[in-house]
């Protein structure tokens, strides 16, 4: 397979299918390729290959030649806007990748999920130089994009470490095991013992708010005489982020007794530490040592909805005009690889590593108090620790292969492996004021935004996971490329599963290709979703209610008519073409259909207060309990995804007036609910015609991310300049109420962002503007009774942008 497509003409663009930054970097020769690879040549253009390792075991796979659709995201391109995380970065970059950005959301607002092709943050596969990375602790259980999901906290890996992204667009459950289901983010870090950098940025919104300042850096250092025994690499990450805040003041809230409120709502306030080293030391010929270990501190303080001077939730001895409460999470994540990996004399390529990651949630609460305490004591605090959550993942894994040569036209590549992974889930209770509670219930329990974890919710969690895996590849003749890929997976809570993928690749002219794929996959529930368990404050008509979400093992969650969740189960197509007409043109599309069963889905509030058979019912099983209303997860729905993805890119040589390149990113996407299982006997009994998983939560999966999705991008570059242009449409969006009276339209909205750079030996200096044509969401009208909240909220949580406006930023780096 070394001598694959010799003479074939490949695309300049393989170093980057958006954002563009790479694209001219390979142009001019400076782009870099996979750690394990040579710079290619820059003699000629069309040779220029970016080799990736996503999708594929094969040592040698381009872009260009991938038989699956993977976008390859630079340095440049991620910090080609103001954005200073990853997860913001590729939502600007991808159009099919959305990063909504929702308030008052409790501890979502530290730990926000990105969603892939429209589905669940869940589906989406991290990996981290290749290896499974860790997921965050705390379930997203508010009404917004992302609800249920426990994903990975993509923003706990410094941007200055990483050398490129990877982008795997298809199912590869079949390649890389649970969660695979909508693709594969693969986050490539920075190798080799040589160059640095330095970079400060700062930054403040249009409305004078959110100021941001960071200071980030890289360094490698050779081991050995010029670096014949390895090489060590470090980077660090500061930044600093102010909270936001476009609510609106002074309007009576009649459901609280009256009272002025004054809301906060926008982006939180937010300190990031975070450091990342990684290393390769030889240990023989053919034989190395790697890892890395990365540590990340994230100081979070956002907030919770006012409570007024009259409020049954305030104590007006303490607080005479009533309080805004805050909520305070540290989220700290480490991760940790260890491998040693080499070739042995027979040629095939093996890899031994432990892997190990770790992420705590603490969650504390300020200017709150216990009602239920004072009414009882006269007395309580006004800041609690009111618990803590923590998941745990431990891997180890064998991967051998080889390119075999013989019976087949050309050399198979033969790739297989083994996985033992151990999961862990850890809730701790929070102090014991806040969690108690008036044993006559007269008063509201626990301490205010979010009462505490009690011990009897806490426990330790844990399972594990067997699985082994086999991957076939080559090329059948010089236009047609195939793989197969089988995997089987056994977990200790939720059974067996198996998984097979099959792709094939075929280059009809030296211009056009076509590339397919077949594939069915899984995901196992995760141990959030099966253990986690908290009583928390919402939005309900208008009023904060409590709404206690259960264990589907718990007693609460039984009578409710829970079961054991078992393992989703998916099935994907893909089709896509490729045409390079010039070697300054490329256009590339992909159509994709997605189906998952089983797919485990967060319960509607189950109304207690409001049926009062159910009520009795509920109270008989767990007496005393102030809950309004009660959820836990269930396999729900089956639901199809479909859509396509459209990339081209255009270079053009201006002469003495310098190089312009022109991108065009375009997703149209579309979920539709098949069907629904029906309520359990529990609830019907009690409520008839009550729904499990009704109109408005079907909603968030169908219509509350964007259908289309386009982005218009452009550089300039002349004697030093670079002009970046980005222009993003999002679409459309719709909240569904549980009756189409409810319901409410949030129309498309075009953002601009724009940046000029300045080179200048080893520095450089950039200042821009990100969202300059200062866009809003659609505000938010009385019928909409999820975001509404008596007019002080204008924007829903749901805008994939976010509602802050117009922000200003400079950055200055210096290189070396």
């Amino acid at each position: 397979m070394s001598k694959r497509y010799q003479g074939r003409t490949v695309p300049v663009w393989c170093l980057s299918l958006f954002g563009g930054s790479a694209l001219f970097a390979a142009a001019s020769g400076l782009a870099q390729t996979a750690p394990t690879e040579q710079p290619p040549s820059t003699s000629n253009a069309k040779q220029l290959q970016s080799v990736v390792v996503t999708g594929t075991r094969a040592s040698n796979r381009t872009v260009a030649e991938s038989l699956s659709p993977i976008d390859v995201l630079s340095p440049a391109d991620l910090q080609s806007s103001g954005n200073t995380d990853i997860a913001s970065a590729l939502g600007r970059l991808l159009p099919s990748l959305d990063f909504p950005r929702p308030a008052i959301n409790d501890g979502n607002d530290a730990l926000r999920p990105a969603t892939l092709r429209g589905l669940s943050p869940d589906h989406v596969l991290v990996l981290v130089d290749g290896k499974r990375y860790h997921t965050s602790s705390l379930v997203n259980y508010n009404p917004s994009v992302g609800r249920g999901s426990a994903p990975v906290d993509l923003n706990s890996i410094p941007i200055a470490a990483i050398d490129h992204i990877e982008v795997l667009r298809d199912g590869a459950a079949a390649q890389y095991g649970s969660d695979a289901i909508a693709g594969v983010i693969n986050i490539v870090l920075k190798h080799g013992g040589s160059g640095g950098q330095v970079t400060a940025s700062g930054g403040v919104m249009d409305k004078g708010d959110g100021a941001q300042n960071g200071l980030e850096a890289s360094l490698g250092v050779p081991l050995g005489k010029d670096g014949d025994l390895g090489w060590w690499r470090v980077a660090l990450n500061y930044q600093s982020a102010m909270k936001t805040n476009r609510a609106e003041y002074g309007l009576q809230d009649p459901a609280s007794n009256g009272g002025v409120e004054y809301q906060r709502y926008g982006d939180p306030g937010v300190k990031t530490l975070q450091a990342l080293t990684n290393f390769s030391f030889v240990l023989a010929p053919k034989v190395d040592l790697y890892g890395y270990i990365n540590m990340s501190r994230r100081n979070v303080d956002s907030n919770g909805y006012y409570r007024t001077a009259g409020s049954g939730r305030n104590v007006p001895a303490i607080y005479p005009n009533g309080y805004l409460p805050h909520i305070v999470n540290a989220t700290n994540d480490v991760a940790a690889v260890l491998g040693v990996k080499g070739i042995s004399d027979g040629g095939w390529h093996w890899d031994v590593s432990g892997n190990y990651g770790v992420n705590r949630l603490n969650f504390d609460v300020r200017n709150s108090l216990n009602v239920a305490l004072y009414n009882t004591l006269g007395y309580t605090p006004t800041q609690f620790h009111v618990g803590k959550f923590r998941t745990t993942q431990g891997v180890f894994n064998l991967d051998v292969s080889k390119e075999v040569e013989g019976w087949l036209p050309n050399a198979l590549n033969v790739a297989f492996g083994a996985e033992y992974r151990r999961d862990g889930y850890n809730i701790y209770p929070g102090d014991p004021s806040s969690y108690y509670g008036d044993p006559a219930g007269a008063f509201p329990t626990g301490s205010q935004v979010y009462p505490g974890l009690t011990p009897q919710v806490s426990g330790n969690f844990s399972r594990n996971s067997k699985a082994a895996y086999l991957d076939l590849e080559t090329d059948l003749s010089s236009k047609l490329s195939v793989g197969l890929a089988g995997r089987y997976e056994n977990y200790s809570d939720a059974g067996s599963t198996r998984s097979g993928k099959l792709s094939a690749r075929y280059q009809f002219t030296d211009t056009f290709a076509l590339r397919g794929t077949a594939s069915n996959g899984f995901r196992a529930p995760s141990l959030a979703q099966q253990n986690y368990e908290s009583v928390v404050s919402i939005i309900q008509n208008q009023q904060l209610v409590q709404v206690g979400t259960y264990r589907t093992a718990s007693p609460e969650a039984i009578a409710l008519g829970a079961k054991q969740l078992k393992p989703e189960k998916s099935s994907n197509y893909s089709i896509g073409a490729v045409w390079q007409p010039t070697n300054d043109f490329n256009a590339v599309l992909d159509l994709y259909q997605i189906r998952i069963w089983h797919q485990i889905l967060y319960s509607d509030q189950i109304d207690l207060i409001d049926n009062p058979a159910l009520f009795a019912y509920f109270n008989s099983v767990v007496p005393n309990s102030q809950v309004s209303a009660a959820q836990y997860f269930a396999n729900a729905a089956t639901t199809r995804t479909r859509g396509a993805d459209l990339v081209t890119n255009y270079r053009m040589d201006l002469g003495d007036y310098g190089n312009l390149r022109l991108n065009l990113g375009a997703n149209y996407n579309h979920t539709k609910v098949l069907n629904v299982i029906a309520p359990p006997h529990q609830l019907t009994d009690h409520v008839p015609g009550i729904q499990l998983f009704g109109r408005a939560s079907q909603g968030i999966l169908t219509a509350a991310t964007p259908r289309t999705k386009y982005i218009i991008g452009g550089d300039w570059l002349y004697r030093g300049f670079d002009l970046h242009t980005n222009l993003t449409r999002y679409g459309a969006i719709e909240r569904l109420g549980d009756t189409p009276a409810g319901d409410q339209h949030f129309s498309a909205r075009w953002l601009l962002d724009m940046s000029l750079s300045y080179k200048l030996q080893d520095w450089s200096f950039t200042v821009g503007g990100d969202n300059i044509t200062n866009q809003y969401p659609t505000r938010v009208t009385p019928n909409n009774a999820y975001d509404y909240y008596n007019g002080e909220i204008p924007y829903s949580p749901l805008s994939p942008f976010g509602f802050n406006g117009r922000y200003w930023y400079a950055k200055v780096s210096y290189h070396w």
